[in-house]
Formats: C-alpha cells, sequence, structure tokens
C-alpha cells in the first residue's frame, strides 16, 4: 500500500511539473487546473502514506528467530510470551518484547495481570512509554489502569511505576508492568491502534 502510493504521489508530481509548461499535455484547461488536481493527490498521498508508516507493526517470535508474521490480520493477535512490537521513533524505532505473561490469581477470586516487557530504544532520543499512548482496554475497550504487582506478602499492590518508565537511546530496559482484573478478554492499544488481544475468560 504504501508503496502505491509512493508511485502515485511521484506521478501527481511529474505531471504537476509539465501541467506548468503545458496544462493540454495533462489534459487540462489551464495551469490553475493543473494546480488544483495534482497538488491536492500529491498531498492526499503523503497524508495517507504518513498514518500508514506509524502504525505498530507486532512480530511473533518462533523456535527458530528472526521468522515473523507478514501482515496482521484485521482481528488483533493473541498477545504470547515471545511476541515483539516495534514502533517507528526519532530517527529510528522502539521494540518492546513481552519476556512473560502472567495472570496470578489473587484474594477475592480477583486476577492480577503482569507483563514483563523488554523495551529497547533504537534511536537517537530518549523515549518516554507515555510517548507510545501504551494503553490496557477491556472487553468494552475502556482503559484499565495500572494497579502494579500485587504482594501476597502485604495483601496489597506495588504501587505501579510503569507509566513513567523512560529509556535512554540506543539503550534497553526490562520493567513490569500489572493490572488488576477480570476474566475477559482485554486489548493492548499503541499509537492509537489495538494490536494484540489477550483472553482471560474462564475456560
Amino acid at each position: 500500500m504504501e508503496t502505491i502510493l509512493i508511485i502515485a504521489a511521484a506521478l501527481s508530481l511529474v505531471a504537476f511539473i509539465v501541467g506548468m509548461f503545458s496544462p493540454k499535455t495533462v489534459k487540462c484547461s489551464s495551469r490553475g487546473k493543473v494546480a488544483l488536481i495534482f497538488l491536492s493527490v500529491f498531498l492526499i498521498c503523503g497524508i495517507v502514506g504518513a498514518s500508514i508508516s506509524e502504525k505498530p507493526e507486532i512480530n511473533a517470535e518462533t523456535e527458530q528467530p528472526g521468522n515473523a508474521q507478514e501482515e496482521s490480520p484485521k482481528e488483533p493477535k493473541v498477545l504470547a510470551k515471545g511476541d515483539a512490537i516495534n514502533l517507528p521513533y526519532s530517527n529510528g524505532n522502539v521494540e518492546i518484547v513481552f519476556k512473560d505473561i502472567k495472570v496470578n490469581r489473587i484474594p477475592n477470586n480477583g486476577l492480577n495481570l503482569v507483563f514483563t516487557v523488554r523495551i529497547k530504544n533504537n534511536s537517537n532520543e530518549k523515549f518516554f512509554i507515555s510517548n507510545a499512548q501504551w494503553k490496557l482496554l477491556d472487553s468494552e475497550k475502556v482503559e484499565v489502569e495500572e494497579s502494579g504487582i500485587y504482594e501476597p506478602m502485604f495483601g496489597d499492590f506495588a504501587p505501579g511505576t510503569f507509566f513513567f518508565t523512560i529509556v535512554e537511546p540506543n539503550i534497553g530496559k526490562e520493567e513490569k508492568v500489572g493490572y488488576s482484573v477480570k476474566e475477559e478478554t482485554y486489548y493492548l492499544s499503541l499509537n492509537g491502534y489495538i494490536v494484540a488481544k489477550i483472553p482471560l475468560a474462564a475456560n
């Protein structure tokens, strides 16, 4: 899709330049129409292309490193241990790898969903996890606030600090983030896109 948009943008730019000298060559009656039509096409292709390139990519690690899904299906995939999400950032990207995903039973029949993530900042600027618009959504797509990780010894959740995570340029960091959840399906949203689902429904 991005390749088609690039080609369309390039052709519209060439047609604009040619049309400025000879409108009839590009089948337009005046230079004004040439500018209106071909500059509009060029701008539209650029805007659509930029919005597509910002969408996060999620890859599933397999037993053979380097193998990844060629395309993400419309229905978000089930998030699994080892999955990696790549986010365009600054002059590079940020890779978030899910090293572990645990669901612990806590008192009052509740659940504590805990992600262990490794964040690698492959850019020349500091990365704030808040920049990625990291959100866990419930089955009704309502945001679930970070609860922290339940500590049985104290009978409570340790304060959650994942939202304040900062990763220096070209550095990696491993962090944990926990949520108080129920037995239903949850969704992970990054940069405004739902990239994976986490089904916790009772069997």
